[in-house]
Order: C-alpha cells, then sequence, then structure tokens
C-alpha cells in the first residue's frame, strides 16, 4: 500500500516525529547519478530530542532514506507504542 507525503508526515508527526525530504549529500556536495540526477532522500528527526534517527544518515551522507524505509519505521515506532498504523 503506498502513502502520499502529506499522510506520511502527518503519521510522523502524531508520534512526535518530523520527515524531512531533501537531497542526498555526501559529505558537503550533492550526489548525482550516472545520468546527472541529483538523488533525493529522506530524513526523520525525533522530535522530542531534536536528534535524526540513526540510519537515514552516517557520518559521511545524509538523506538515506527512501519512502520505504520511513515507512518501516514509523510503524515500527506505532508498534512499540501499542498504535494501530
Amino acid at each position: 500500500m503506498s502513502y502520499s507525503l502529506n499522510t506520511i508526515r502527518k503519521k510522523a508527526y502524531d508520534i512526535n516525529h518530523q520527515v524531512e525530504k531533501g537531497l542526498v549529500h555526501y559529505r558537503d556536495v550533492v550526489d548525482y547519478d550516472q545520468n546527472g540526477k541529483r538523488h533525493t532522500g529522506y530524513m526523520v528527526m525525533n522530535l522530542e530530542n531534536g536528534f535524526y534517527v540513526p540510519g537515514c544518515y552516517d557520518e559521511n551522507s545524509d538523506h538515506l532514506w527512501d519512502l520505504k524505509d520511513v515507512i518501516e519505521f514509523l510503524q515500527e515506532q506505532y508498534e512499540a507504542r501499542g498504535l494501530k498504523w
């Protein structure tokens, strides 16, 4: 089942998380594919502590998740809280 980005953002916000869409960066440089097209990705911030969720970034890159990764993470968070997705 697919969800709109607005729906995903609302579901994230309902459990104190924020979904951010942006360009994938390697260090401070935008990442491009072989055709010169920029890669987009997602990061999720925990609004309770102000930190990004591990996995959506690493020591060199950011916006590493795709929407599938975001949805899987949020579903796990809903389950851990005993909430229905």
